[in-house]
């Protein structure tokens, strides 16, 4: 608002359109205060001229491109993309986890590498169907690896809605814009076969064997222990990545114990079984990480870290080097293998050993329709009771006790 020291001009004599500026300053600009019926606050703004007449026409003009803005649904508190992902990203910082309590890092990185890119210097009031139709065509041409299919582009809208609703909440928009996504279709998941997965978990052996003289030999022996763990869990890459110490436990069974995980996935908090013979990947992790340390890691530290305790963010790098070591593929059928497809050789294994698709959707965190729509052509009858029948560990004892023993 104007001080007592400015020169004040009501220009419609209803307090919607004031025109002020300094009374001590030399020459200075007019600034105007406009109030728009059916929307709250004011917007302030330089008529970047000192001339009265100017400065009035100038601020009778924006009034009127305000007041038809509202009453189309405008906002007169509009900010642009950047501005309320940037007040988005501090609010959920203090939220902890998602409503399904999952993480939001990987939703802030998702929004951060493609929309905020395209959408960043747009205001919130200006985007809409069009925009974001704009945006689709865009997406799938711009991408740092794999072209995005449609499911994926579908997923991407989850992640961006949180921040129009924020920006509703806040009084920037009045509603979140139709986003219309492209439709997704049933696209089965780019995974391993049992042949090619034994090649890759041979040949890692002899890749760490080779690298122990190299800067990489840290990286290549968590590498190899990350996948061994990503193919005996189903889990997420973006779970195990968050997966620490106090997370885990064990519990007995009818044959022998199992390494127990408890995970906050993008559905929720749930509990993970480790394939039988598992346990050692861990344990193996855990000595390492006590020699780097001389002595035992604190709780709260993820498993898969820096030397200095940071998280590791991506082992993206190590399992291609890997792949293209053991002359495995990349690419099949006109897909990226990635780690997810672990995930994917996990799932296929398990349900081709007859294990029950209720217990592995929810040891995976997702539905039985969906492991349907994407491992159907090994969805067996659930004849099986338990998560860890069939097979052993895929891939490679001692008496010592461990923490989470």
């Amino acid at each position: 608002m104007a001080n007592d020291g400015d020169i004040r001009i009501d220009l419609r004599g209803d307090g919607r359109v004031i025109l002020y500026k300094r009374d001590n300053l030399k020459d200075p600009v007019w600034q105007v205060r406009v109030r728009v019926p059916n929307s709250t606050g004011y917007k302030r703004i330089s008529t970047k001229t000192s001339d009265q007449r100017e400065a009035e026409r100038f601020a009778l003009n924006y009034y009127e491109e305000l007041y038809i803005h509202v009453k189309t649904g405008g906002s007169i508190k509009s900010k642009t993309f950047k501005q309320v992902f940037a007040e988005w990203e501090k609010h959920v910082a203090t939220m902890g986890h998602t409503r399904k309590g999952g993480s939001w890092e990987d939703t802030i990185e998702r929004i951060r590498v493609y929309a905020l890119t395209f959408f960043g210097p747009m205001r919130m009031n200006d985007i809409g169907p069009v925009q974001f139709a704009d945006y689709w065509e865009w997406r799938k041409k711009n991408y740092n690896r794999t072209k995005p299919t449609n499911g994926t582009l579908r997923r991407e809208r989850t992640s961006i809605l949180p921040v129009f609703k924020y920006a509703v909440s806040k009084g920037y928009i009045t509603a979140v814009p139709d986003t219309d996504p492209p439709k997704a279709t049933l696209e089965r998941r780019p995974t391993f076969t049992l042949e090619e997965w034994k090649k890759i978990y041979t040949a890692a052996r002899k890749w760490v064997t080779e690298g122990q003289t190299k800067a990489t030999s840290r990286q290549r022996n968590l590498a190899q222990l990350y996948i061994l763990i990503l193919a005996n869990t189903g889990l997420r890459v973006g779970e195990l990545r968050g997966l620490r110490w106090g997370d885990l436990r064990t519990v007995k069974t009818e044959d022998d114990t199992r390494l127990i995980a408890e995970v906050r996935g993008k559905t929720g908090a749930r509990e993970v079984v480790f394939q039988a013979g598992a346990q050692k990947y861990v344990e193996r992790l855990y000595d390492r990480r006590i020699e780097e340390l001389g002595e035992n890691p604190p709780t709260d530290e993820v498993l898969f870290c820096h030397k200095d305790g940071t998280p590791i963010q991506s082992m993206k790098t190590a399992f291609n080097a890997l792949l293209k070591f053991a002359g495995v593929p990349i690419e099949r059928n006109g897909g990226s293998r990635t780690l997810y497809s672990l995930r994917h050789f996990y799932a296929t294994m398990r349900l081709s050993n007859d294990t029950s698709p209720f217990l592995l959707a929810r040891q995976m965190g997702t539905s039985v329709e969906m492991l349907e729509k994407f491992y159907g052509q090994t969805v067996s009858s659930a004849l099986a009771a338990r998560i860890s029948k069939g097979n052993q560990t895929v891939g490679d004892g001692s008496g010592k006790v461990y923490p989470f023993g």
